[in-house]
């Protein structure tokens, strides 16, 4: 996408374990949370909030990380008796594989771009976004997504300037506009070929008789012997 990335918060990733009385296993599993500082918390706001964020696309470079997820925290709409502005955590992107196998190499350092396809909903107004990463295989003791970047939606887009007018028009009415500065195409093809027609003779015409570097009148010069 050719808009500026979004302006967020990304946490560092957090690994989660399992404990028991004796040991810590390693899940596998690991957590990023990325806020948007220009939304309000939707916990403390009393007002609604105004500034509608969208994401449309999420891009990154991957590290061994087999599967993603994507949750998002928004405020929902009153549906199902449920009140308005109530805070609630959906999932857009469930289990998204970006290895084909876990235990292998292919596909653990490709760039990734997930788009609107890709997600279950429309992610808006939204203020806080969590990232899950999987990797169940023991073979790899580090996973992780690089070069994180969110990108606004596709309607929230600049539109691009307007062709020029002379370039938007039918042929028919293309003589009205001529271009300032340049001359005829045709003029210009015309003294093209009188110049070729003059390069041709005057390759026709051109005498095949040597002349000899320091020659004047069939006799060398003593002065231009001197220099060399």
């Amino acid at each position: 996408m050719g808009d500026r990335p979004l302006h967020c918060s990304i946490k560092n990733p957090i690994l989660l374990t399992v404990e028991d009385q004796k040991n810590a296993f390693h899940s596998g599993c690991k957590v990023i949370d990325v806020t948007f500082p220009n939304v309000s918390s939707p916990e403390t706001q009393t007002v609604p909030i105004s500034f509608c964020e969208r994401v449309g696309e999420i891009c990154f470079k991957n590290y061994y990380t087999a599967y993603v997820s994507i949750r998002v925290k928004f405020k929902a709409a009153p549906e199902n008796g449920a009140e308005a502005g109530e805070i609630k955590w959906k999932t857009c992107v469930r289990r998204m594989r970006l290895m084909p196998s876990p235990h292998k190499e292919s596909g653990s350092q490709d760039y990734f771009a997930i788009s609107k396809k890709q997600f279950s909903f429309e992610i808006s107004n939204i203020s806080a976004m969590r990232i899950i990463l999987q990797q169940p295989s023991p073979v790899w003791k580090e996973f992780r997504i690089e070069d994180l970047r969110l990108y606004r939606s596709s309607e929230m887009l600049s539109k691009p300037p307007p062709l020029p007018a002379w370039l938007t028009e039918d042929s028919a009415n293309s003589t009205k506009h001529k271009l300032e500065g340049i001359p005829n195409l045709e003029s210009i093809s015309s003294s093209l070929q009188e110049l070729w027609g003059l390069s041709e003779e005057m390759a026709i015409n051109q005498s095949k008789t040597e002349i000899g570097r320091y020659e004047v009148d069939g006799c060398y010069e003593v002065n231009l012997l001197a220099y060399t």
